[in-house]
């Protein structure tokens, strides 16, 4: 794997991200411009994050449904 530039990140960097994101604001340690710009940060990371479980939670549900047995006939293996 490269680490290029326009690779996004992972669901976990994001998530790391957002932690780091909320301890600051937090802290208190922010003047209210910074404050309001993590505040932003934070709700664009929680977005990017639902969106990718929403996906991921997709997909599940898709592959699952391939290997169900048709109804009526749940004797028979699902491959």
């Amino acid at each position: 794997m490269s680490d290029a530039p326009d690779q996004q990140p992972t669901f976990e960097q994001t998530l790391a991200r957002l932690d780091e994101v909320v301890a600051r604001l937090e802290s208190g340690d922010v003047g209210l411009e910074e404050a309001v710009r993590l505040f932003e940060q934070g709700q664009a990371l929680v977005a990017t994050c639902r969106e990718r479980l929403a996906r991921a939670q997709q997909r599940i549900e898709e592959l699952t449904g391939q290997g169900a047995p048709p109804e009526g006939r749940a004797d028979e293996a699902p491959f």
